[in-house]
């Protein structure tokens, strides 16, 4: 690049008229208040660009700076100093943390030292001809953290229930992570007596995806926690990346390795002034579009399903209402979880409630098949593989948003049904729910079938035959019309009118007949329809009545 030092400039111009969007959510969650930086001054040194900006004046104590940025440098270092008594401290080293997928990084300082109407001073020192930029800053006094507690008189903190019907996902621990160990004492208990809130947060960044990505990515949060804001640990208990794998975040208090072991939680910073009793789970990624074009994700399914099935565990086993599930901006002026996340709330809280209901632990396996014939009657058959204490089942129909029952049956032994009552050709689904002793009801198998559309009038023989009490008639209109449907017996006396009204064509109709207290035998039905020049349709079959 010819000239380096002008494109650095040009860049950061750029950064200041984009500071103004944004909201600078991980500066928000992370200090106190943030503070305005005044425009980068820069300098070339051999291979090496330096950058130098200036905060203003603090006039309540602080004792930690926290910096947003990204830059494409493979190496960069970090300086601060403070003004004091009208000059300059040392310089000191900033602890610089990266995200693991992109080019995002967090830079900040902090010590014991609380101080008072001083400012300060940032310099960088990024590779020659890489982008470089600063989205915001802010400061933090951390002697009011709930994280910095001790455990003297918090009890050793409650565990779940150990029986419940919801499996929690598959979780990876803070030893398959990675993590560096608890600081400055043992972990405080998040409920010396009740657990309280479940609590949906977004990272603002850190995106992942993939369990690689997501073991990085947690490692770095944990790492701007520790060694930035000065926590003992990462703030939330459990995270979830984009793929919907499930990590461990603060360390269990008794040693459990999985949540199936209900443990003891830890408390956490995750929510300022609302930790105690309140679980917080983190999603990798950033929602919240104000913040700029790198933070417009919406929620993956896997990390929904993810969420949904935690949650439902935490509330079955930790005794947390579904609708105490809460944003983190519930409880602070925050983004978070961003508001691509915060409208899923509601929606959240329902299927939780759904799952407590059915439950996600297995009372049996079974399998359905469907298959429509040429008529539009579905034929249905199942199957059980595995009964965990089965007592009943159903099946259900669903066209066009129309649910309806079919099918009930007792037990776990195999089966088939006749399914006459599609109305329309296109699409039916169908589903197997079983139920257990205890009234938990939990959907089996599903499977679709399509219902061709006739290409003629059709009337088909009616179902059942020979029959004693009732039966249906089925017909099908090419072409909207006036239906007249009649029995007759072999005399040629009618005996019963079905239909005898005006029909939309493009679907399938029922007529049910009671044959009554009508003499055994052989009848016939038929079917005629006229249309607007005349008889369109006139068929007759034949139907046997036995007593």
């Amino acid at each position: 690049m010819k000239h380096p030092l002008l494109f650095f400039v040009c860049i950061l111009a750029l950064v200041s008229l984009a500071r103004q969007e944004s909201q600078a959510q991980i500066i928000d969650d992370l200090t106190n208040r943030s503070v305005t930086l005044s425009p980068p001054r820069s300098s070339l040194a051999g291979k090496q660009a330096n950058f130098t900006l200036s905060g203003p004046v603090i006039e309540r104590a602080y004792n930690g700076v926290v910096v947003q940025g990204s830059t494409s440098a493979t190496s960069m270092k970090g300086w601060i100093r403070f003004g004091v008594g009208g000059a300059w401290s040392d310089w000191e080293n900033l602890h610089i943390v990266y995200s693991a997928t992109d080019d995002a990084f967090v830079a900040g300082y902090r010590a014991e030292l609380y101080r008072v109407d001083q400012a300060f001073e940032l310099r960088f020192e990024v590779d020659a001809g890489a982008t470089f930029n600063i989205f915001d800053a802010g400061v933090f006094d951390n002697r009011e953290d709930e994280d910095r507690k001790t455990n003297k008189d918090q009890g050793p903190g409650i565990a779940g229930k150990k029986v419940g019907h919801i499996t929690p996902p598959h979780l990876i621990t803070r030893a398959e992570w990675g993590a560096s160990p608890f600081i400055r004492g043992n972990p405080v208990p998040l409920a010396p007596s009740g657990y309280e809130y479940l609590t949906f947060h977004h990272a603002a960044g850190f995106r992942a995806t993939t369990i690689e990505e997501g073991k990085a990515q947690v490692k770095a949060i944990q790492d701007l926690h520790q060694n930035i804001r000065g926590w003992s640990d990462i703030g939330y208990q459990f995270v979830i990346d984009r793929g919907g794998h499930l990590y461990q975040g603060r360390p269990f208090l008794d040693g459990s390795t999985t949540l199936e072991q209900v443990p003891r939680l830890a408390l956490g910073a995750h929510v300022g002034g609302h930790n105690t009793g309140n679980i917080g789970v983190s999603l990798l990624g950033c929602y919240h579009p104000p913040e700029g074009p790198t933070c417009e994700d919406y929620i993956t399914p896997e990390a929904m399903d993810t969420y949904i099935t935690l949650f439902a565990f935490l509330s079955e086993r930790y005794g947390v209402a579904p609708e105490l599930i809460r944003g983190h901006r519930d409880f602070s002026p925050t983004a978070c979880p961003g508001d691509n996340n915060y409208p899923l709330l509601s929606g959240l809280r329902a299927n939780v409630t759904t799952l407590l209901t059915t439950g996600n632990a297995a009372v049996g396996q079974a399998s359905i098949a469907a298959a429509a014939d040429p008529e539009g009657v579905v034929h249905l058959s199942w199957d059980f593989q595995v009964d965990l204490g089965i007592v009943s089942y159903r099946i259900e129909r669903t066209v066009d948003g129309v649910t309806t029952n079919v099918f009930s049956g007792t037990g776990a032994e195999a089966a088939s049904f006749v399914d006459a009552g599609v109305s329309k050709p296109g699409m039916a689904s169908y589903a197997l729910y079983a139920q257990n002793a205890s009234g938990r009801e939990q959907e089996l198998a599903t499977m679709e079938v399509t219902i061709a559309q006739p290409e003629d009038f059709l009337i088909t023989y009616n179902f059942p035959n020979p029959f004693s009490g009732q039966t249906t008639i089925r017909y099908f209109l090419k072409q909207s019309g006036i239906v007249k449907l009649r029995v007759y017996d072999v005399t040629g006396r009618q005996v019963r009118s079905l239909v005898n009204e005006y029909k939309k064509k493009g679907q399938w109709y029922f007529a049910p007949f009671d044959a009554g207290r009508l003499p055994g035998g052989p009848y016939f039905y038929r079917i005629s329809i006229d249309g607007f020049a005349g008889e369109i349709f006139d068929k007759t079959r034949t139907l046997i009545v036995v007593r």
